[in-house]
């Protein structure tokens, strides 16, 4: 596994690979990450080499090497946009990749479908005509893909999974007057949209996550102060998966209102906790994952949002789908998403 960053990173790509090597451990795969020493806001810190839960981490200064050739690579992400990491990557999958016979799977984890400049989607697309095989990990993602001229014979879609204890960790009882917002501090997630809708919604706001551009959420604490919402609207920086959990049933709702999406784990994660979920229409993949009044609520405005809102405080709405999410969600666990992923691989290798 090639990831640019991992645990203790806990973004989505990070969470996937950590779930995805566990059970392919599970299932007698050996499993290697490699990776950099960096956080989001710090490099070089992190331990050159540790295992964590079973799975061996290799922690490189900049991009990722091996000694032994492995029997099959499988890329998560790129980095930030001329790293080291995604130079070294292009490089090898472009031109070294032609002096060893070893098969070669990307997850873009929706870069493939984002405007990352001219030079970069030119490389990206060189990158995916070169691996063997591509993984969306939505439907919509394999179709946008395909419209932006990658070879939909090469790409097979797998969704992200959900941990097990998502669905086992017991419920925290009550439901509290605030929506809760988990997502990495970044202007993509664009929280910003609903820090400035508060205004005008008698509701608290939750946000967790790491923080990955401080001069975005210097612009998030910098409104909040500005449209006085001090005491409405919370940052509890990184929260432990007990504390998310706690947080996510306590709420009127989860919501997402990103910029752009794959298949997002939080939104997945509240619907196998029976939470309602409010998600934004920019992202084209959540009214694909999001049925607007059926599962949660679609909303492009703030009178939506509001509406959402007043809609969620009749307990037998939330009930109803609360009820609908677990439904659609009960089989959405990552020993599944492992074993789809592991026939993958036996077809190449």
């Amino acid at each position: 596994m090639l990831t640019p960053l991992f645990l203790p990173v806990k973004g989505g790509t990070e969470v996937h690979v950590y779930n995805l090597s566990k059970e392919l451990l599970k299932l007698s795969v050996d499993v290697e990450v490699h990776t950099t020493r960096d956080t989001y806001e710090e490099r070089g810190v992190l331990k050159p080499f540790e295992i964590i839960d079973g799975i061996r981490v290799i922690r490189h200064p900049r991009t990722w090497k091996f000694n032994k050739e492995p029997d099959l690579l499988h890329f998560h992400n790129l980095g930030r946009k001329f790293s080291a990491w995604n130079l070294y990557t292009f490089w090898f999958t472009l031109l070294e990749s032609r002096f060893h016979d070893i098969p070669m799977v990307m997850t873009p984890h929706d870069i493939f479908v984002v405007n990352r400049g001219a030079i970069l989607n030119a490389l990206q697309k060189y990158m995916g005509n070169r691996v063997h095989r591509i993984i969306a990990v939505s439907e919509w993602e394999r179709e946008e893909m395909i419209r932006k001229g990658f070879q939909g014979s090469k790409i097979v879609t797998i969704p992200n999974g959900v941990e097990d204890r998502v669905f086992e960790y017991p419920t925290t009882q009550g439901t509290h007057d605030y929506l809760f917002y988990l997502a990495r501090i970044s202007p993509e997630k664009n929280q910003l949209f609903a820090i400035r809708c508060i205004k005008d919604i008698d509701i608290k706001l939750m946000l967790a996550g790491q923080v990955r551009d401080r001069e975005y959420f210097q612009l998030l604490m910098s409104t909040v102060k500005e449209l006085g919402l001090e005491n409405r609207v919370k940052y509890l920086g990184q929260v432990t998966d007990e504390e998310k959990y706690a947080l996510m049933d306590g709420s009127l709702a989860t919501i997402l209102t990103s910029e752009v999406e794959a298949d997002p784990l939080v939104i997945k994660e509240a619907m196998v906790r029976g939470v309602p979920v409010i998600v934004g229409d920019r992202a084209k993949v959540l009214p694909t994952l999001v049925k607007d009044r059926v599962n949660g609520f679609v909303v492009s405005n703030c009178e939506q949002l509001k509406q959402a809102v007043e809609s969620l405080r009749d307990p037998n709405l939330r009930k109803e789908i609360g009820e609908r999410n677990r439904e659609i969600s009960k089989n959405w666990r990552w020993r599944e998403v492992s074993l789809k992923v592991l026939e993958l691989y036996k077809s190449l290798v």
